[in-house]
């Protein structure tokens, strides 16, 4: 595979195709292998490229990962898009990816076509600090039912998985976290090669959870990003990432959503037909 050297770590990726370039952002116990489905649908009509984030498969560690945050990731991908001499290039993330593509565009605009995100986990704009029950307490006062979701994915999964990996085991940790996203044996009704994926990537997992958290979200500077956005959601996602998306429908000025069918988080793998029809034509308004 090709490398690329940006913000002084080296990233794998892969290429297809010619035309504008477009960069796919991974998210969370992922890598560039999850774009499978879609780098020859979108190979004839742009310069696609999927590259694996920091800590991620199959690029090698350069630090313990504590530094693990997603605007570490966000500065990765303005500094790639530069270095690879992109210009001003398609940006399609998924989930943790999908927060970390948003900053870059909110940072660095010049450097952004088009946005598309699959339901970012903005959870600033949910919960001060998730760790304080009084914050959680006072997101269920102001929207119950988000509220609710969000209490329900934290005892599932982010707990049980944050305690798995304090414990050393990565694999149970994976389950653990992908069974609160997917509900319960979601992570054993997964194909073997999405399986694999994911424990390829326990550590980088393991990184994200255990580490610094999330900074607050810069909804002012957001407030000001006119780039044209497309939300896509699963009609099977855990309801408080609806939520996060429906809020920030309501900051972004260019914005608009899309609801795939028969999908849960992963909306790009678990339907890829639909969500390659809605991206492509979105895309194709702003080529």
């Amino acid at each position: 595979m090709p490398t690329i050297t940006a913000n002084d770590t080296t990233l794998e990726y892969v290429e297809r195709g010619n035309g504008n370039p477009l960069v796919f952002v991974h998210g969370s116990v992922s890598d560039y292998r999850t774009w499978n489905a879609q780098l020859d649908a979108f190979a004839p009509r742009y310069r696609v490229i999927a590259y694996s984030r920091r800590y991620h498969h199959p690029n090698r560690w350069d630090s313990d990962g504590s530094d693990y945050h997603v605007s570490l990731h966000a500065d990765d991908l303005s500094a790639m898009i530069r270095e690879a001499q992109l210009g001003r290039a398609h940006v399609i993330g998924s989930s943790f990816g999908a927060y970390a593509a948003l900053l870059t565009a909110i940072r660095h605009p010049e450097q952004v076509r088009t946005l598309v995100l699959g339901e970012p986990p903005v959870l600033p704009l949910l919960v001060e600090n998730p760790d304080n029950p009084m914050h959680i307490l006072a997101l269920m006062t102001k929207s119950p039912g988000t509220g609710i979701q969000f209490l329900k994915f934290g005892l599932s999964a982010m707990k049980p998985a944050q305690k798995a990996f304090r414990q050393g085991d990565l694999g149970e940790g994976v389950r653990l976290f992908i069974n609160g996203v997917l509900g319960k044996g979601g992570f054993d009704r997964l194909p073997p090669a999405a399986q694999t994926t994911m424990m390829d990537n326990a550590q980088a997992l393991k990184a994200e959870l255990l580490g610094p958290g999330f900074d607050r979200f810069p909804i002012n500077d957001a407030l000001r990003c006119e780039i044209p956005t497309l939300f896509v959601c699963g009609d099977r996602s855990p309801g408080f990432f609806t939520g996060i998306t429906d809020r920030l429908l309501q900051i972004l000025p260019n914005a608009h959503k899309v609801t795939i069918p028969n999908s849960s988080h992963s909306i790009h793998r678990d339907n890829p037909e639909q969500y390659n029809k809605q991206v492509l034509e979105f895309l194709a308004k702003h080529a």
